[in-house]
């Protein structure tokens, strides 16, 4: 994905990632910005921020990310870890009913603390656990009623498996920043990439292959006699 703003320095942008406790806040942050589903185990502290990067966009936006602790809510410190959000994504358990009933007091508090704030933050939800969909406990009408009721962009996905984490964080940067995005490609899965496909950026078309940042020899062998037996057929 690409976009220009004529090569202007892109600004940082600061997304905040609230919810109940164990949830998989943290293991979704990293996810994200590492390539893997393991977090520091024995929960997050307060408020972990961690430095990195939107490689979807080109070029790269960097990001702040605060993983804020589930016990937050009942503390007067939520207002000082949300400061200045451009993202705030409310992250629930989609195998745990009471994670999402919770959002609405998260929501609640969230927004006592921008009532007064001229910039509202972009804010979205995400149901995590998705690898365990056969065990979901919270009905996919009342997420869409829900997402519908507070204006809410709405995703799916799995910090454990990479499942639909880049397509979610990506897409909510591009909206931050004012970007178009007219179609995004599927994310890579279990160190699995799909084929590459075309998406439309701001009117214009470009074709971007979707690859893991780091493959081992195997995955890395599997790409190479793809690509060799693609050349072969078109001989």
């Amino acid at each position: 994905m690409y976009y220009s703003e004529d090569d202007v320095e892109p600004k940082t942008v600061q997304i905040a990632v609230i919810g109940e406790p164990k949830t998989g806040k943290s293991c979704l942050c990293h996810r994200y910005l590492g390539g893997t589903s393991l977090a520091p185990s024995g929960g997050t502290q307060g408020a972990e921020v961690m430095a990195g990067q939107c490689v979807g966009l080109r070029p790269a936006v960097p990001l702040q990310l605060c993983d804020v602790a589930g016990n937050a809510l009942q503390t007067h410190m939520l207002a000082n870890y949300l400061y200045a959000s451009d993202i705030i994504l409310f992250v629930y358990d989609l195998t745990n009913l009471q994670s999402f009933e919770k959002l609405k007091e998260w929501i609640r508090k969230v927004k006592e603390i921008f009532e007064n704030e001229m910039k509202k933050p972009l804010m979205a939800l995400f149901g995590n656990k998705s690898d365990l969909e056969h065990q979901r406990a919270v009905r996919l009408s009342c997420v869409q009623k829900f997402a519908s009721e507070h204006l809410l962009e709405n995703f799916k996905g799995s910090a454990r498996t990479g499942d639909m984490v880049s397509h979610a964080f990506t897409s909510l940067v591009a909206r931050a920043l004012g970007l178009k995005v007219h179609r995004l490609p599927p994310t890579v899965v279990d160190g699995r990439s799909p084929a590459p496909k075309e998406l439309e950026l701001n009117g214009h078309a470009h074709s971007e292959p979707m690859q893991p940042l780091i493959m081992n020899r195997k995955a890395l062998r599997r790409v190479q006699r793809k690509a060799s037996s693609t050349i072969c057929n078109m001989q």
